[in-house]
């Protein structure tokens, strides 16, 4: 059940994120109208709903989740079948399903039987069908699952291509790396709540930049002289310091702490908190009530 969501997202590819059941698939179905809220104002592509539901299932494209192809017939035929479904006349969806399936690369197979698919194929297939009639807005539910590695992938980076090609998708899924493969924009969502919403970028930048020096003579001594200058020391050991200066004073600091230890710099680099240490973060903060 959701409890409270406000969030207003406008990304070209947006990562509706979090564990199953908290609640991902009951939003969708709020977007499109199929379920309507006890309280609050949706609106999609400008329009609210569930007042204009059925101008907004024309205008998105719909991979679900749980449903399946076309039975009996080939791959073409399944995305004619959806084509037609959305108001195309046949020739129309015929022209348009081959275009769809050019685009993801699928060749002589889509004269095949479904029911002969692999995962990965019949995934694609479900994408060409959502993508049939030319949608403004395409709304994937888990759309690798079933997926191995390779084939994860391949099909994220599709969906990535449609992206940069200027189509606007709202990506449903709990794997972390599928939405940092696409989005650029994260609702994350924790017990029915909204966590985080906002760019990937300010997810991953909550916590700071980590600056991580290599280099021979680190000791107690320096060590106790950095973090008299206010710098503060995340771990140390050996030939490794992580570190995380808040100002351009404490990184001179830091070089003038250095020069006068003797201490020899061999490699400094800037690295993001992952994101998912930083979504690890957030929901143990929802977790704590903080």
């Amino acid at each position: 059940m959701l409890q409270g969501i406000t969030a207003s997202l406008s990304g070209k590819a947006i990562g509706l994120v979090g564990a199953n059941g908290v609640g991902k698939s009951t939003l969708i179905g709020a977007l499109l109208g199929v379920l309507k809220p006890h309280a609050g104002t949706i609106r999609v592509l400008g329009m609210e709903q569930p007042e204009n539901a059925i101008e907004v299932r024309a205008r998105a494209g719909v991979m679900a989740e749980q449903a399946g192809v076309f039975p009996g017939g080939s791959g073409v035929d399944a995305v004619v079948f959806a084509g037609m479904l959305s108001g195309l006349s046949r020739r129309e969806a015929l022209r348009r399903g081959h275009r769809a399936l050019d685009a993801l690369a699928v060749g002589e197979e889509r004269y095949r039987l479904t029911k002969s698919y692999s995962t990965g194929m019949r995934q694609r297939c479900k994408l060409a069908m959502s993508l049939v009639h030319d949608p403004e807005i395409l709304i994937l539910d888990e759309p690798t699952v079933g997926l191995d590695p390779p084939g994860r992938t391949q099909l994220l980076d599709l969906i990535k291509d449609l992206r940069d090609e200027g189509r606007r998708i709202l990506l449903s899924t709990h794997i972390l790396h599928d939405a940092e493969h696409v989005c650029d924009e994260m609702l994350l969502l924790e017990g029915g709540a909204v966590a985080f919403n906002g760019p990937v970028g300010e997810l991953q930048g909550r916590d700071g930049e980590v600056l991580t020096a290599i280099g021979v003579g680190f000791n107690e001594s320096y060590i106790r002289t950095l973090r008299s200058a206010g710098i503060e020391i995340l771990s140390y050991k050996g030939e490794q310091l992580q570190m995380s200066p808040r100002s351009d004073q404490e990184f001179m600091a830091f070089w003038k702490a250095t020069a006068e230890a003797g201490v020899e710099i061999r490699y400094l680099g800037r690295d993001r908190t992952t994101l998912e240490d930083a979504v690890v973060a957030v929901m143990e903060g929802e977790r704590s009530g903080h």
